[in-house]
């Protein structure tokens, strides 16, 4: 097998020729590189376009009304503020009337209770006790809507106040189960799980010291106990009057006794006011958030197309036709004037104006003096900005969009890059390998002429000196 080392028998230096040949050849692809390299700057910044434009479209759809909704509906919201939070909580929905409610809480919402007499006693066998929750009227008990009987089955094995307890308290439904260590014994109790007069609870089965009858109640008194349960505490509902009037609540929760207006009384006999105003806060808000998405994508914008004339360096979109078609398209959304009906139409009209960076400016004071001034008239202001602000973010982002199509097709560009790059480097190969055969041969040949130079020169060397 031939071995191969350029430049041995010649001195010449064939690697280093080739390699400095083929640094020359390979300029193309550092070029193609290095134009790689600045699009890819540019599909980064565009990328930072597309997040402050996609924040900007979130904060103005955030202005815009759902499908069927006014715009003074979708800012129109009401805050209850309670004089004593002590005694009651209070929300208020967009349907309440403002205004000021006094209420006093009359009683809490109870759960019924029932006891056993000490160690009672259980019939052997086989039983059942039948367990039933509802309301009491007339003298007739009346099983609540919704709800169905809850049979306990007991036998031998369980027919124990332990047994029961742990029987009921299985069936997982309307009344829990526990028992009481007593100083004169064992007591089994038993509560309905949720309050209010129309949660009391009837027992009936073989089992005559767990019968209760609601129609017939029977009070617990620790000096006389009865053969059957008796009530520990009674279900009741919370009352409360609202403005003199009486409202009643199985829980301590009264929801819409007033329209749209909920609370939660926290303790009885005592009484607050409760004073309901329109919320303007989230118009306020809304239009803050607008400013400021607005603001970060001005700063982001003027970032990516700067120049700074004494260092010459342009920031990555500088001259970018898609960047100057954003801040073109959105400050002219942002200044255009809204079919309001009312006095204000343009948003300078309520204190956010354009300042000379290009930022806008919110005057908190002249926004809050129209809204008191004219709610209505700003919030329809508001959505039509919104909504155009939305629509012009939607079609610089969207299929066909400028900063879509710029990206997409810088994408293109690439994409052909790297397909010239792989023929490029391609051709390399090629010519890298006709340098090296060419200069291998060269060698080759500067090697063969050497030897016969030499050879010469010892041949003449030993031929005899003439006149010697």
């Amino acid at each position: 097998m031939a071995l191969s080392a350029p430049g041995i028998g010649s001195s010449l230096d064939v690697n280093g020729i080739v390699g400095q040949l083929m640094a020359v050849e390979r300029r193309p692809l550092s070029q193609l590189n290095a134009k790689e390299a600045g699009l890819q700057g540019k599909i980064s910044a565009l990328g930072m376009l597309k997040g402050v434009l996609s924040a900007l479209q979130t904060a103005a759809g955030g202005l815009v009304p759902a499908t069927g909704q006014t715009a003074a509906e979708k800012f129109t919201s009401f805050k209850a503020a309670v004089a004593d939070t002590s005694v009651l909580t209070a929300s208020a929905s967009r349907s309440v009337a403002a205004g000021t409610y006094s209420i006093e809480t009359l009683a809490l919402a109870r759960e019924q209770r029932l006891v056993t007499a000490a160690n009672p006693g259980i019939e052997a066998g086989a039983q059942t006790i039948t367990i039933e929750l509802g309301s009491v009227s007339g003298g007739v008990f009346t099983p609540k809507a919704g709800t169905s009987p809850i049979t306990v089955a007991l036998d031998g094995s369980n027919n124990t106040l332990e047994g029961i307890r742990d029987a009921i308290n299985a069936k997982n439904e309307g009344v829990t189960a526990s028992i009481i260590n007593a100083a004169d014994g064992q007591r089994l109790v038993l509560a309905s799980k949720a309050s209010g007069a129309e949660n009391q609870v009837r027992v009936t089965g073989g089992i005559t010291a767990l019968n209760y009858d609601p129609t017939a109640p029977v009070s617990y008194d620790e000096g006389t106990p009865p053969a059957v349960m008796s009530e520990l505490q009674s279900a009741q509902n919370a009352s409360a009057k609202v403005n003199g009037i009486t409202v009643s609540s199985a829980t301590n929760v009264f929801s819409e006794v007033v329209t749209g207006l909920s609370f939660t009384i926290q303790k009885a006999a005592a009484s607050t006011t409760v004073s309901v105003s329109r919320d303007t806060g989230s118009l306020k808000s809304s239009l803050e958030a607008l400013v400021k998405a607005y603001n970060d994508a001005n700063k982001a914008m003027r970032d990516l197309g700067s120049y700074d004339p004494q260092t010459k360096k342009a920031g990555p979109l500088n001259g970018d036709a898609a960047l100057r078609t954003s801040q073109n398209q959105l400050r002219s959304a942002l200044s255009s004037a809204q079919d309001t009906g009312g006095a204000y139409t343009r948003l300078s009209d309520i204190g956010i104006t354009f300042q000379t960076d290009g930022s806008l400016k919110l005057d908190a004071t002249k926004l809050q003096a129209a809204i008191d001034a004219d709610f209505e008239t700003v919030a329809k202001l508001a959505s039509g900005i919104g909504e155009t602000v939305k629509a012009a973010a939607d079609g610089l982002l969207g299929s066909g969009g400028a900063v879509t199509a710029r990206t997409d097709g810088i994408n293109a560009s690439i994409k052909d890059i790297g397909k010239r790059r792989e023929a490029l480097e391609l051709r390399m190969i090629s010519i890298e390998k006709r340098y090296r055969a060419q200069f291998t041969a060269l060698d080759t040949l500067v090697s063969s002429m050497t030897q016969t130079s030499n050879f010469l020169a010892q041949q003449l060397a030993n031929l005899p000196k003439v006149g010697g």
